[in-house]
């Protein structure tokens, strides 16, 4: 694992390839965009993973299969647990434990999300942090057909993944860019760690003001 994180780091496809390491790679891609759309207290970095993707498919590290195929269903199989998650929890005091982690406002816009949109509140949810994890939740709260779930997590994984990914290996194909590429693939490395711990420290803290909250009241 440490040998396959400093190839990335440094930009070493071809000793990535050499060390046999790309299969594990595109399973621990797959592995945390699962996680991360089917549990809110897993402040994965799905986005900025997708956009590495995207500079690794451009770079031929990994085909474009992984990118169009497995990843979207990855994450669209997420938010079907996450769906589940809601139906099963409705109503117990989980469910109040994830509103205290998750950011202030992501609960009220899932909620308006899902008033004013119904299934299409999961497909644009898709593109937002936590609230796509929300949607999928509040939409098993509300014993929504899961046929019709389903197929929008699939379409709107689908549809996250197409435009981040091609986003970022177009901004790799461009040639005042080339220059940079190991630059940007660094930034996209520590973005992704950054937020990670950004994330983790936000629910922490307010995990620990929410009870001191309610003392001092």
């Amino acid at each position: 694992m440490q040998e396959m994180l400093m190839a990335i780091w440094h930009q070493n496809f071809d000793q990535l390839i050499q060390l046999g390491k790309v299969d594990l790679l595109i399973w621990c891609l797959l592995l945390i965009l699962f996680l991360e759309s089917a549990f809110v207290f897993l402040p994965l970095p799905g986005d900025s993973l997708v956009l590495m993707a995207g500079g690794l498919m451009a770079a031929k590290v990994i085909e474009p299969e992984v990118v169009y195929i497995y990843m979207p269903l990855a994450a669209g199989l997420g938010s079907l647990l996450a769906y589940w998650q809601g139906y099963a929890l409705a109503h117990t005091r989980f469910m109040h434990h994830i509103g205290r982690i998750v950011p202030d406002n992501s609960l009220p816009r899932a909620t308006s999300l899902l008033e004013r949109h119904g299934l299409l509140a999961m497909f644009s949810s898709r593109f937002i942090p936590f609230v796509r994890v929300l949607t999928p939740m509040m939409m098993g709260m509300t014993r929504l057909t899961f046929l019709h779930v389903t197929m929008i997590s699939l379409v709107s994984a689908w549809c996250w993944t197409f435009v981040l990914s091609l986003a970022s290996e177009t901004l790799m194909k461009l040639p005042f860019l080339m220059q940079y590429h190991q630059l940007l693939g660094k930034g996209l490395v520590l973005v992704s760690l950054g937020l990670f711990v950004v994330a983790v420290l936000a629910i922490v803290y307010r995990l620990m003001r929410k009870p001191a909250t309610a003392a001092s009241e």
